[in-house]
């Protein structure tokens, strides 16, 4: 029997896309009898799943990055997680790097996997058209924090903190097997880390179970679920709603994720005729319902993501996406009518266009479009091609 600890700094239902993609990457290989898991997390209460052990570590919850990894890295720290490694013969890390070069002194097998690029930017964030280099990391992570945390301090320690993200891809390194979710984010990380290239595979995540597909509404309805966030596209979301209204279309939109109290009044102040719907935080399987239940989803992030799960589970609820051609968007939508529903990132003006599309489809259209969508992702990431990759890649 094959033993494997899994390193996860978070764990389901704590997080988003990366941590859900790691419980049900973790499901898929408890499904295996020829494996026993363990999981070390900080989070408290994870998602149980049969034939899974769990260890609770909560200095993985230390929010300060570089304190987090200075922890990891005092040598009693590391003399008790020699005694858990030495127990196993896989050392699987979604997130938890500074454990690495660890594993390695114990002539571990590590298998890495990125969901986001940590090893090649601080904040794990690629912008759309970054350009390359140290000076413009520092210049986009300073804009990145103003940006997205409105906050000056975190600005200022962020961009004189770039320089260690070289610490970070050092350890990564080091890892057997560079497990990437899609091939752009592939693409990304071998041209800003060459020394990686040869250790990288593709494997995409898989879906998770989905509820029953519900009616369309009658109202055109659209779901954006980036929050306030500006590298998920708020900004660009508010300019292209209001062009399809001024455009005289009737629509809705329902708005999931965190925002700020600016966002807020900013919201308020449009809203004279309660088109908006703030929802804020809503439970994972109430999100899918609402997707069944919009005309599209929106995701008009400017940033590069490398498997955005909004995009995979509206088409899988039997609905289109209208999203950015951006980051592993465009090999999800690859081949469907979700393809011909992207727009340039950042341009509000083709994304009210793609939306106004939308709003003009006949109900009967909409359901036939839905079910193409569906069928195309289930087949594409469904969990047995998946599991099967997965196993590729662990070499077993």
């Amino acid at each position: 029997m094959t033993k494997i600890l899994i390193v996860s700094e978070r764990f389901w239902p704590e997080g988003s896309g990366g941590t859900l993609a790691t419980h049900l990457i973790t499901r898929l290989l408890a499904e295996c009898s020829d494996f026993k898991l363990t999981i070390v997390t900080g989070t408290p209460n994870p998602t149980k799943i049969n034939r899974v052990s769990f260890v609770i570590d909560r200095a993985f919850k230390i929010s300060n990055k570089p304190m987090r990894w200075l922890y990891f890295l005092n040598p009693s720290v590391k003399k008790r997680y020699k005694r858990l490694m030495k127990k196993f013969d896989i050392i699987y890390i979604p997130y938890g790097y500074p454990l690495i070069p660890l594993a390695k002194e114990l002539n571990k097998r590590v298998i890495v996997h990125l969901h986001d690029y940590q090893p090649i930017a601080y904040n794990s964030t690629i912008m759309h058209n970054q350009r390359n280099g140290l000076v413009y990391d520092i210049k986009t992570e300073l804009a990145y924090e103003l940006l997205e945390h409105n906050n000056i301090k975190r600005a200022i320690a962020g961009s004189l903190l770039v320089p260690i993200t070289m610490l970070c891809r050092t350890w990564v390194s080091e890892a057997d097997i560079i497990i990437c979710v899609s091939r752009r984010q592939a693409e990304i990380i071998s041209n800003r880390a060459p020394q990686l290239a040869h250790k990288i595979r593709v494997v995409y995540n898989p879906l998770p179970e989905t509820p029953p597909i519900e009616e369309k509404l009658e109202n055109p309805t659209f779901t954006y679920t980036g929050g306030g966030s500006y590298v998920k596209g708020f900004h660009i979301f508010i300019q292209a709603s209001l062009n399809v209204l001024k455009q005289g279309n009737s629509a809705s939109f329902m708005l999931v994720g965190e925002f700020r109290h600016q966002h807020i009044n900013l919201l308020k102040k449009l809203n004279h005729t309660h088109t908006y719907v703030l929802l804020g935080y809503i439970p994972h399987e109430d999100a899918l319902r609402l997707y069944s239940k919009s005309h599209a989803v929106l995701v008009p992030s400017i940033c590069e993501e490398p498997l955005p799960y909004v995009v995979m589970e509206a088409m899988a609820m039997g609905t289109i996406p209208v999203a950015s051609r951006i980051g592993g968007i465009p090999e999800i939508v690859k081949g469907t009518y979700a393809e011909r529903m992207m727009f340039t990132p950042g341009d509000p003006e083709e994304m009210a266009d793609k939306m106004g599309e939308v709003s003009s489809l006949p109900k009967d259209r909409l359901v036939d479009i839905g079910c193409q969508l569906r069928e195309t992702v289930l087949k594409r990431f469904g969990r047995e091609t998946v599991k099967w990759q997965l196993l590729k890649a662990f070499e077993v």
